[in-house]
């Protein structure tokens, strides 16, 4: 075969997609995508959680696997794909890290799906699905908190809130302290994991016993954690 024919070939080459093929593709990452969805609401843990994201890597699953179909193996059309989509100009930010990731997986299964590579989809989903479940899950895991108390000027107990901050959390640092004639603020970061005596309503009773604090606010922060 010379080059001539080789470049025909590459160009002309087209595998023929039945009916059935192209459902069971669909079908495959219609499922896997799904998985893929409720590994992705049960794991999260950012701040805010958003149901139209999680639908979109459903449907970014099967766009791709569409596309993977209509390209084949013709080297033209997988060329004008490239080209396409070159073009295009994502603006939405995506502010979990973890979500990067679940992008590239939603992109995997449409790839796999549309290649007919089923099994290497199958259990590169449940692998990562197994990954997902234990780090979310983990023991040793915990939320980062801002407490802020306040009491009146020269009675807030210094001491005794730093013990039930001790009693309550494996990590504390005094972001913040503030005195006024009248007012004395203490800003202070903790962890908390959600279980045992470590849980905000364990430390909110614990404070709340306490006497000369006139308020108290437990506030989640997503900020960067101690070194």
């Amino acid at each position: 075969m010379n080059q001539n024919q080789l470049t025909s070939y590459l160009l002309s080459r087209n595998v023929t997609i039945t009916p059935l093929e192209a459902v069971t593709c669909l079908l495959c990452a219609l499922v896997l995508a799904m998985f893929m969805y409720y590994i992705y609401r049960k794991t999260y843990t950012g701040v805010a959680y958003s149901r139209n994201f999680n639908v979109s890597l459903v449907l970014l699953a099967i766009i791709t696997t569409i596309a993977m179909l209509a390209i084949g193996n013709n080297l033209t059309l997988s060329l004008g794909m490239v080209g396409s989509l070159s073009i295009i100009r994502f603006r939405t930010a995506i502010k979990e890290p973890k979500d990067i990731a679940f992008v590239f997986w939603a992109i995997s299964i449409g790839l796999c799906c549309g290649a007919s590579m089923y099994i290497i989809s199958a259990l590169g989903s449940v692998m990562l699905a197994v990954v997902l479940v234990v780090f979310a899950r983990h023991p040793y895991d915990s939320a980062a908190y801002l407490l802020v108390v306040r009491g009146q000027a020269g009675a807030l107990p210094t001491a005794d809130i730093r013990a039930a901050l001790d009693a309550c959390s494996s990590r504390i640092r005094l972001r913040m302290s503030n005195s006024t004639a009248h007012e004395d603020e203490m800003t202070w970061e903790l962890y908390l994991t959600g279980k045992g005596d470590s849980t905000v309503e364990n430390l909110h009773d614990r404070l709340a016993a306490l006497s000369g604090i006139s308020s108290i606010n437990i506030v989640s922060y997503a900020g960067e954690t101690l070194g």
